[in-house]
C-alpha cells in the first residue's frame, strides 16, 4: 500500500466519509443543536456579531467586554457568510461538513508522515469512527484538528509552525488544547530540550490578546455554571473511563505498545507522555477538591481519541507483509471501518434528541413565539448595537438569529468572565418591579426594545411595561416595545 496504491485507499476512504456523513448535512433545515438553550446558538451568535462588523474582542451576546469564547472558528464562519453570499446558518452546517471531511486526510497525512504510507491508511480508516465528534457545529470539530497537527510538527521539531498551530488551535477551543501546551514543558524538562519552549512561547504569545483582554475585563474569577451538576455527577470511576481507548482499538494498542518496547521511537514516545498529560488534567480535579478548586476536566480529554487512534495506526503499520496479515489489514480498512463508522455515526443521531430538531422546519419549533417574523422586524427596523430585552430563552434564539445583543442568557450559557446571575436578577426586575427599577435596569444596559412573548408570560405573568415603552409590532402573542425617550 505504498504510492499510488496508498492515494487511491485514501481517496477511498474520503469517500466513504462523505456517503456517511453528507446525507445528514444536507437534511438539515437548520444547524444541529440549534434550538432554545443549545451551546449551537450561542455559536451562531458570535460568528454573526463577527459577521455584522463588530468587534470580535467583544462578547457577541451582551455587546460588552470581554468576549469569554475563542473565535477562530467563529471567523471562519463569518468568512464563509461572506464569501460565499451564505447564511451563518448555512455557513456552519458547511463548515461542519469540511471539518468532518478534512479529519480523514489530516490523520492520513500525520501518520504517514510519522510511520509511512501503511500507517497513513490505517489512520485514515479508522479516524471514520471519530466521525461523531462532528455531529454538532461547535469549535471542538477544529480544535483537534489543529491540535494534532501541531503535535505533528512538535514531535519533527519544527517549533514555531507547532506553536503556531498550537496557538490557532487554542484560539479554537483553549481548554481542549490545554493539555497540549504543557507538552513542550514537560519535554524541555525532562529531555532538557530548551528549544522545545519555543513552540510554548509562540503559542502563548499568539494566545495572549484573549488572555489579556479577559484580564482586564473581567468582572470576577472565572466561573462555570454547572448546567449538568457536573461537580456531582463527574465521580472518579466515570473520569478514569473517559480516559480508557475504545475496545475497538485495544488490540491495535497493544500491537503498539509491544512494537514500542522494541524500537523506543521518539514519535511514540512523545504521544505517550502527551497521553499522561490528559491523564493528569482530567484527573486533576480529584486532586484540588481538598483544596476548594474545582474544574470542570472532560474539556481537557477531548484530544484523546485522535491520540489513541494515531497509536493504533502505529500498532496496525508494524504487522508483517505476509499476505494473511496484509489481507486482514485490508478487510480492515475496506470493509470494517466503513460499516463500523456509518453504524456508529448514525446510531449517534439517532439517539441524539437534539440532532432530530434540526430536521424540522424553523417555524414549527416555537410556533407561538413566532421567531422568523419577529426576527425579520428587528433586522428591518433596529441598529446594530440596538439592545433587547426579552426572557432568558427568547433572548438567546433571537441574539443568535440576528446578533442583536441582550441583557441575560440561560444559565449555563452565559460568559464565565461576568456577572451572569445579576444579569438574570435585572432581567427579572425589568419586568416585574415598579417604573423606577424599570428605569434603572433599562438606563444599566441601554435597553432599545422590550420583547414581550410566551416565555415571559409562563415566567412573570402578565407584566406592564406601559410606564417605560410603547408597542410598535404584534404578532399573535408576541409585542415589541420601544423604550420611551
Amino acid at each position: 500500500m505504498t504510492g499510488i496504491n496508498g492515494k487511491r485507499l485514501l481517496c477511498y476512504i474520503i469517500l466513504v466519509a462523505i456517503l456517511i456523513t453528507f446525507p445528514y448535512f444536507f437534511t438539515r433545515k437548520t444547524p444541529p443543536g440549534y434550538i432554545i438553550g443549545g451551546d449551537t446558538l450561542v455559536h451562531a451568535a458570535i460568528a454573526r456579531g463577527i459577521s455584522l462588523g463588530r468587534n470580535p474582542f467583544l462578547d457577541q451576546t451582551y455587546n460588552v467586554y470581554p468576549n469569554w469564547y475563542p473565535f477562530f472558528y467563529h471567523f471562519l464562519v463569518a468568512g464563509i457568510s461572506w464569501v460565499f453570499g451564505f447564511s451563518i446558518e448555512k455557513s456552519m452546517i458547511m463548515l461542519q461538513a469540511i471539518l468532518a471531511i478534512s479529519m480523514v486526510p489530516v490523520m492520513f497525512h500525520i501518520a504517514k508522515e510519522l510511520w509511512g504510507d501503511n500507517a497513513g491508511i490505517a489512520a485514515a480508516s479508522l479516524s471514520l469512527m471519530l466521525l461523531t465528534a462532528h455531529i454538532y457545529p461547535n469549535p471542538k470539530e477544529l480544535a483537534p484538528l489543529l491540535g494534532v497537527l501541531s503535535l505533528l510538527y512538535f514531535i519533527r521539531r519544527q517549533w514555531i509552525v507547532s506553536g503556531i498551530l498550537m496557538g490557532l488551535a487554542m484560539w479554537t477551543h483553549y481548554a481542549l488544547v490545554l493539555p497540549l501546551l504543557g507538552l513542550p514543558i514537560v519535554v524541555g524538562i525532562l529531555k532538557g530540550e530548551k528549544r522545545a519552549l519555543l513552540t510554548f512561547l509562540i503559542a502563548l504569545a499568539i494566545f495572549s490578546p484573549f488572555i489579556i483582554n479577559a484580564l482586564i475585563h473581567a468582572e470576577a474569577p472565572p466561573h462555570i455554571e454547572d448546567i449538568y451538576r457536573f461537580w456531582e455527577t463527574d465521580t472518579l470511576e466515570r473520569k478514569l473511563i473517559s480516559l480508557l481507548p475504545p475496545l475497538y482499538l485495544i488490540p491495535f494498542l497493544g500491537l503498539a505498545m509491544i512494537n514500542w518496547s522494541k524500537r523506543r521511537e521518539t514519535a511514540v514516545t512523545t504521544l505517550l507522555l502527551f497521553i499522561g498529560l490528559i491523564w493528569v488534567a482530567r484527573l486533576s480535579p480529584e486532586l484540588l477538591k481538598p483544596f476548594g478548586i474545582k474544574l470542570w476536566s472532560s474539556r481537557f480529554s477531548g484530544l484523546l481519541p485522535y491520540i489513541y487512534t494515531l497509536l493504533a495506526a502505529y500498532g496496525l503499520s508494524a504487522v508483517g507483509a505476509s499476505s494473511r496479515k496484509m489481507a486482514t489489514m485490508f478487510l480492515i480498512i475496506l470493509f470494517l471501518c466503513p460499516v463500523a463508522g456509518a453504524l456508529n455515526f448514525w446510531n449517534s443521531i439517532r439517539e441524539d434528541p437534539f440532532v432530530k430538531v434540526s430536521g424540522v422546519d424553523f417555524s414549527r419549533y416555537f410556533p407561538g413565539e413566532h421567531f422568523l417574523e419577529v426576527r425579520e422586524w428587528i433586522l428591518n427596523n433596529t441598529c446594530r448595537d440596538d439592545t433587547i430585552a426579552t426572557s432568558e430563552e427568547a433572548g438567546m434564539m433571537l441574539n443568535a438569529l440576528t446578533g442583536r445583543p441582550i441583557i441575560a442568557t440561560m444559565y449555563g450559557h452565559g460568559n464565565t468572565f461576568l456577572d451572569n446571575e445579576q444579569r438574570r436578577k435585572d432581567l427579572k426586575k425589568l419586568f416585574t418591579g415598579d417604573c423606577n427599577e424599570k428605569k434603572l435596569v433599562i438606563e444599566k444596559y441601554r435597553v432599545k426594545y422590550i420583547i414581550i412573548e410566551p416565555f415571559v408570560y409562563e415566567r412573570w405573568g402578565q407584566v406592564d411595561m406601559s410606564c417605560v415603552a410603547s408597542p410598535v409590532y404584534r404578532i399573535g402573542n408576541v409585542t415589541i416595545m420601544e423604550v420611551k425617550k
